[in-house]
């Protein structure tokens, strides 16, 4: 009996890693959606021009501060749609959204930081994590 479990127990681990639970790896990634604010987010939906996908929380909660998405590119440009509620999609509705017309340098990812903004939320990119203690 304790074979099967750590048999078991060890299957859910490598299945759950290679899985990512629906969000890119890191080392993977090409572009990197933070959450750096308050605004509900449910799903980050990206478009780029040969392929597009969204993601969410798999019980569709809101993305805490600091939570991450991670999205492997596609040819750009791109477009990150972000959603208080799931979508599946791009659909109308999108809280804000940001269009990236070029690929990072060689070596590099973007990174989209939503941030809360005098009016609403703001998406600002970069090649680099922003800091959030940084307006």
């Amino acid at each position: 009996m304790k074979r099967f479990l750590t048999l078991c127990l060890i299957v859910f681990v490598v299945l759950y890693g290679l899985s990512g639970c629906g969000r890119g790896s890191d080392m993977e990634a090409g572009l990197v959606f933070v959450n750096q604010s308050d605004a509900v987010i449910v799903e980050v939906v990206v478009e780029f021009q040969d392929q597009s996908g969204g993601t969410r929380n798999a019980d569709s909660s809101a993305l805490r501060r600091g939570e991450s998405f991670g999205f492997q590119a596609g040819e750009y440009p791109a477009t990150v749609y972000v959603y208080d509620k799931a979508v599946g999609d791009v659909v109308e509705g999108a809280l804000a959204r940001i269009t990236i017309r070029e690929a990072p340098p060689e070596g590099e990812r973007w990174y989209v930081t939503a941030r809360d903004g005098a009016e609403g939320l703001t998406l600002l990119t970069s090649t680099q994590l922003l800091d959030p203690n940084e307006a």
